[in-house]
């Protein structure tokens, strides 16, 4: 017990010396802001793959000046580019007849209409008339020429009660709407961006000082300008919110201005509008440009090219169902680098304090990436719930504390356990060896019943491959094979039983547990086939003769350990179970296929997300079993699409022969025989059965399998 406890004392100080070493590090790289970037991709990532998460609001409306829009114009009304001014006080003046709450123009009006004053001043007219509009400016020293804010325009709606050091300076220049369209405005909102310093825009401010006031954004603006109260200046973050993008701009259905205004044109004649202008009440409208050279763009985490309009209707969005991305706090940030590197530092320690088995290098490895995955997938997570966790502090000390963790554990391994994994690697499988370095005790005769899924291939007609080659040959032919299918049987976590021939016995969810192992040994199957059908050129040139692999599987429980005698014996696997998979491999010849499985195996695929597709083939009574079992063939998705019609064609056949009727079968089989090998040997069976019918008051369509 002594001993115990100073070996855990003695790690327990190797961890606390490890993990705080790695935070030191971490920290210090941080305040380097070396971390910055690849931060930043994490965010856009988050970003992009959680938008779907959380809808748009239903408050706002996004009217588009597209080209569909400039089209109809120009046929139906002869409007060439520009439009007249006119257009948009029609426009001004249907949402002011459906009562929306406000209408923002992400448009600046900087010169005055080509059309002459009138055109401008039906403009102001509609726009004074509604009383809701907003219209824009923008803060730019280069291309500004006001320098200050005329007493005629509307004055922003708050006072700058903040830091005066933080304010704008009254030379700053301005860019305003013409006078006449800004003094019919209601509020003028800020339009003037901001970035990270990557140029990407992932948060806003909701005012700019500016004097003595605080100004806007076009984000925020529409809530001023219909009478509602606006964010809170002291509580807004100084450096802005972080905004929750939609996936696109599309998420908000935006409606066209040429729909506006046939809808407009026809309320004003008396007919039925496209669209009813009450369906936009108490809605909050924004106007942008989106025809191809009109519209900005700027850079967001959904987008390079994303709509600025986008990204003031995203502010107000996120104001409306208050769904801002809140920020890790420091305090948060340094805990989750703590917990983060004791989960690196700790599992070797552990492993050597309860004398555990010693992780290779690779497993090792994965060890890691399973708690930096479980911590991607909580900051994704998280990130949907609107808490934005930092991503490169937590798993660089995860990786730096595991790492160090393991170059130490690895100075301090001892050499008769290496030795022991370096002898026995030529005889047992990396997963076995592990298992009895961790467990000296399983080296016993002795099993446990486990839910395993089981593989059993064969190669046709190797015996014929066999008598054509030289003993030379045909090893180097079987080697080659062989090692291409147990690759991809052990790179889908698969245990290989034991090779007989030309033959593969494998099987996942042991020693090692799989919980997705039905998905895993039917994905398998079909990469084993894909790989077989690329070498398959090569493969019949050295062989002599076609070169087809059948495979069968089966998922169920079996008997899973050390069989043998005392002296010697195999890890290996016992049961129906297995005996279905073998007979399933033989059940190919019977039924023209290559590949097949049991119905428990496509369930546990399915159930555990394959993108694979499966064609019920039958319902078996195999040979040595009374119950019926219902087989599949499996597929990849291409495939599957690709031989639609067959299939379908096949599916209905199969119902009738399930049915008992054999003509009707016979015709459906009959027609795609010659694309199917199923379909002909249902052909043959129909015909057996109609010259020897069966008794269909107890019929079950079970096809009764003649060999194994």
């Amino acid at each position: 017990m002594g001993r115990k406890n100073t070996r855990v004392k003695n790690h327990a100080i190797r961890v606390a010396v490890i993990v705080a070493v790695t935070v030191a590090v971490v920290l210090v790289l941080e305040g380097l802001s070396l971390f910055q970037r690849p931060e930043n991709m994490w965010y856009d990532s988050r970003m992009v793959r959680t938008a779907s998460s959380h809808g748009p609001s239903d408050e706002i409306a996004v009217v588009l000046l597209d080209q569909d829009s400039l089209d109809w114009a120009q046929q139906e009304l002869g409007w060439s580019w520009p439009w007249p001014r006119s257009a948009y006080g029609d426009i001004v003046s249907y949402f002011n007849l459906g009562g929306a709450a406000s209408l923002a123009f992400d448009v600046l009006f900087t010169e005055p209409s080509v059309y002459g004053p009138q055109d401008d001043a039906a403009f102001v007219q509609a726009c004074a008339e509604y009383g809701r509009v907003v219209q824009t400016v923008y803060f730019e020293a280069s291309q500004g020429r006001d320098s200050l804010w005329k007493e005629a325009f509307p004055q922003p709606p708050l006072q700058n009660d903040l830091a005066q050091a933080s304010a704008i300076s009254s030379d700053e220049d301005l860019l305003f709407p013409i006078d006449s369209i800004a003094t019919s405005a209601a509020v003028l909102g800020n339009i003037t961006g901001s970035s990270d310093w990557d140029k990407v825009i992932r948060r806003a401010k909701a005012y700019r000082p500016y004097q003595s006031y605080l100004v806007p954004t076009l984000g925020v603006a529409p809530l001023f300008a219909a009478g509602e109260d606006g964010p809170d200046p002291e509580l807004e973050p100084k450096n802005g919110r972080l905004l929750r993008f939609q996936p696109s701009l599309d998420s908000y259905v935006p409606y066209s201005a040429g729909q506006i205004l046939q809808s407009y044109y026809a309320i004003q004649a008396g007919q039925e509008p496209l669209l009813e202008s009450d369906m936009f009440q108490d809605m909050y409208v924004f106007f942008g440009f989106y025809a191809p050279g009109l519209f900005d763009i700027c850079t967001t985490p959904m987008s390079a090219v994303y709509p600025g309009v986008g990204v003031h209707i995203t502010q107000l969005d996120n104001y409306l169902q208050d769904s801002f991305l809140s920020p890790t706090t420091f305090p948060v940030k340094v805990a989750l680098v703590v917990v983060l590197a004791f989960l690196g530092a700790v599992p070797l320690s552990l492993a050597e304090i309860f004398r555990l088995h010693k992780l290779n290098v690779l497993v090792s490895v994965a060890w890691m990436a399973i708690f930096g995955l479980l911590f991607v997938v909580l900051s994704y997570g998280v990130f949907a719930a609107g808490f934005v966790l930092p991503m490169m502090p937590p798993l660089v000390a995860l990786v730096l504390a595991f790492f160090s963790a393991m170059v130490v554990s690895y100075r301090q391994e001892g050499r008769q356990r290496r030795y022991l994994k370096s002898a026995f690697r030529h005889y047992l499988s990396p997963a076995v060896i592990d298992t009895l370095i961790a467990h000296p005790e399983s080296l016993v005769l002795g099993g446990e019943r486990r839910h395993i899924s089981i593989f059993f291939s064969d190669v046709q007609g190797f015996t014929s491959i066999s008598e054509r080659l030289s003993p030379e040959e045909l090893t180097s032919l079987l080697n080659d094979y062989l090692s291409q299918m147990t690759d991809i049987l052990l790179e889908s976590g698969g245990t290989i039983d034991k090779y007989e021939g030309d033959a593969i016995i494998a099987f996942w969810n042991a020693p090692v547990e799989l919980h997705d192992h039905g998905r895993r040994a039917v994905e398998a199957m079909i990469r084993c086939q894909e790989k077989l059908a690329q070498l398959r050129p090569q493969l019949e040139q050295r062989a002599g003769r076609p070169f087809y692999m059948r495979v069968g599987i089966n998922t169920g429980d079996a008997v899973v350990g050390n069989m043998g005698s005392s002296s010697r014996f195999d890890y290996t696997m016992l049961g129906d179970s297995v005996n279905l998979a073998a007979r399933l491999e033989g059940l190919n010849k019977q039924f023209g296929t290559y590949s097949m499985c049991s119905a428990a195996s496509k369930e546990e695929a399915l159930a555990f997300g394959t993108e694979l597709r499966f064609r019920e083939l039958a319902r078996v009574a195999v040979v040595g079993k009374k119950e019926a079992v219902t087989v599949f063939e499996p597929m990849n998705a291409s495939e599957y699409a690709e031989r639609q019609a067959v299939l379908d064609a096949f599916s209905q056949g199969l119902q009738l022969f399930y049915q008992g009727k054999f003509p009707e079968a016979l015709e459906a089989f009959s027609a795609i025989q010659k694309e199917d090998a199923p379909a002909a040997h249902y052909v043959a069976k129909c015909r057996e059965l109609l010259e020897n019918p069966p008794d269909l008051s107890s019929w079950e369509g079970v096809w009764v399998a003649t060999s194994k």
